[in-house]
């Protein structure tokens, strides 16, 4: 669902090329493009059973050779958004999800843009378990990194 393959290479020429025709290299001046957003941030592709906003249960090594690549290729090629999925990494959501959106996203792949969540991706927090209410949701997806509109 939504994505190219599984080739980790190939995804992130895809993904490069995608970011490129979309956006192009300069947004300022150019009234044919449109900010490019990276989606499902990450592994969504990964979901068991193959059912959307199912658990990813992967190793951290899989994440990072097989589905970080392509998203790091988007966002090198100036990509200004990246939506979060709405299934677990390593058990935990991935739109309240720090070390994911803080540590790996912004730290290491060295994302600077805004960060969105999916529909109600923010909501989903509470069936996942990990948020009480909706307040609780909110604030672990500001803490994870998330902008809220």
């Amino acid at each position: 669902m939504e994505s190219t393959g599984e080739d980790p290479y190939l995804n992130g020429l895809f993904a490069e090329a995608t970011v490129r025709g979309m956006q192009g290299t300069d947004l300022t001046n150019d009234n044919d493009r449109i900010a490019a957003c990276v989606k499902h941030f990450a592994a969504y592709g990964a979901a068991e059973g193959g059912r959307d906003y199912n658990t990813v249960d992967l190793s951290e090594r899989e994440l990072r050779q097989m589905h970080l690549p392509a998203y790091e290729a988007a966002i090198k090629a100036g990509a200004k958004l990246v939506m979060t999925a709405f299934n677990t990494v390593d058990s935990v959501p991935a739109t309240g999800n720090e070390k994911l959106m803080r540590t790996m996203l912004r730290d290491e792949i060295g994302f600077d843009g805004v960060v969105i969540s999916d529909y109600g991706a923010v909501q989903e927090l509470i069936p996942h378990g990990v948020a009480e209410d909706q307040a609780e949701a909110a604030s672990k997806a500001l803490s994870a990194g998330l902008i809220l509109i």
